[in-house]
């Protein structure tokens, strides 16, 4: 990728704030560079401060843990992008994250399905390690309604989202008009079951010798891209659908990307954040 200015490093963030403070970077990084990469970030944006709000507002039953979640999630995403950008100085990222980044890098993707790509593969592979590493040492059921509230949030920040993003993507805007109810339920019901897979990925991890982690969150990472690949490139008749909504799409990029920044900071309400 051809970039006006370096990809900004980051190091790891140790609470909310950090997490919004490392996703502003990639943000700002993104708009310089017409990069797509700034739509999942203003996406991820908007979830972190649902739960930041969360956190403050006692919505979870230990607030710090789930600070701490938050921040660790966040950290597999920080580490999966410096990787692809600094290769020589991190491990490589996961092959789920690859197949999203390297989308970023081509136009024929709808906003949306960048957005779906990253959270592709954040759902799919990085939940279930986040909740798996943060359940440690005690028992993983612990977590579990904390970790349900999270796609509570995650749910409601993604049809917020939708109900706002008219103006850079007016064919999906038109679908989601028609569709209106089904389309929520749709959403509800692909993020319950990839909530679910999440922390049945949890339950494997935590279940299993130690020494079998490594070759299970492989095997993981390598379905997860493949569904990764699928939905950017969708089989017909989806792709006949994916090509008309991409050709009313604004193509620039760097407007699209402070439209969903400006989506991401608009004030949240108590109903605004949880679904209410």
């Amino acid at each position: 990728m051809l970039m006006a200015t370096p990809f900004p490093p980051l190091t790891p963030a140790a609470d909310v704030a950090g997490v919004i403070e490392r996703i502003d970077a990639i943000i700002v990084w993104a708009r310089a560079n017409q990069s797509r990469l700034g739509f999942f970030a203003a996406l991820y944006k908007r979830v972190t401060r649902a739960i930041g709000k969360g956190i403050e507002d006692g919505l979870f039953h230990d607030g710090p843990r789930m600070e701490r979640f938050d921040a660790t999630f966040a950290n597999r995403y920080f580490a999966a992008i410096s990787a692809y950008f600094y290769p020589a100085q991190h491990p490589a990222p996961s092959h789920c994250w690859r197949v999203a980044f390297e989308a970023a890098e081509r136009p024929s993707h709808v906003i949306l399905l960048h957005m779906l790509a990253g959270m592709n593969a954040h759902i799919d592979l990085d939940l279930g390690i986040t909740a798996w590493e943060i359940a440690k040492p005690g028992p993983l059921a612990a977590l579990q309604d904390d970790f349900n509230m999270v796609n509570t949030v995650l749910t409601a920040q993604v049809k917020n989202v939708l109900d706002e993003i008219d103006e850079i993507s007016p064919v999906l805007a038109d679908i989601y008009d028609v569709l209106q109810k089904d389309e929520i339920n749709l959403i509800d019901d692909g993020l319950i079951v990839a909530r679910d897979r999440a922390w049945d990925f949890a339950r494997l991890l935590a279940g299993e010798p130690s020494f079998l982690d490594s070759p299970t969150i492989g095997i993981r990472d390598l379905a997860t891209a493949v569904l990764g690949a699928l939905l950017l490139n969708p089989p017909p008749p989806f792709a006949s659908i994916v090509n008309a909504i991409a050709a009313r799409e604004n193509p620039d990029v760097a407007h699209d990307i402070d439209e969903l920044n400006e989506i991401a900071e608009r004030a949240l309400s108590s109903a605004t954040a949880y679904g209410g």
